[in-house]
């Protein structure tokens, strides 16, 4: 997998991407490749980064069963970086039952003990 193209779709490869957040090696230093590398925890099954990287007032109760469904490829429309908030809005395709489907999100970060961590879906572009 590590020579392979990253599956968020920054066009690197994964070795030079998000494996390097998902392995611990570094810590996203902004929102968009945060948001990147959680779509990689997802399609990846990777639990305790999806955690790690979510603020701790707005984390689910997530499970293996959260982590289920077949990601098939991400589009980053376009992102809002600022220096203690962020705003990312993306599509994520996913199948399921054979079929294609779509999230369409708008996603909050904020700066969280010196960390990116992502807070909650908006409902429009602020």
């Amino acid at each position: 997998m590590t020579d392979q193209p990253c599956p968020c779709g920054s066009g690197k490869k994964f070795k030079a991407c998000c494996e390097l957040y998902l392995s611990d090696q570094a810590y996203p230093n902004a929102a968009e490749p945060l948001m990147r590398s959680r779509y990689c925890a997802y399609s990846m099954g990777n639990l305790a980064y999806l955690r790690k990287t979510w603020h701790p007032d707005t984390c689910p109760n997530l499970n293996e069963e959260d982590l289920e469904t077949q990601w098939t490829r991400l589009e980053v429309i376009k992102s809002k970086p600022g220096l203690k908030q962020s705003v990312v809005e993306f599509k994520a395709w996913y199948t399921e039952n054979d079929q294609e489907h779509v999230i369409h999100e708008i996603s909050l970060f904020k700066l969280y003990k010196k960390r990116w961590v992502y807070i909650r879906p908006l409902t429009k572009w602020p």
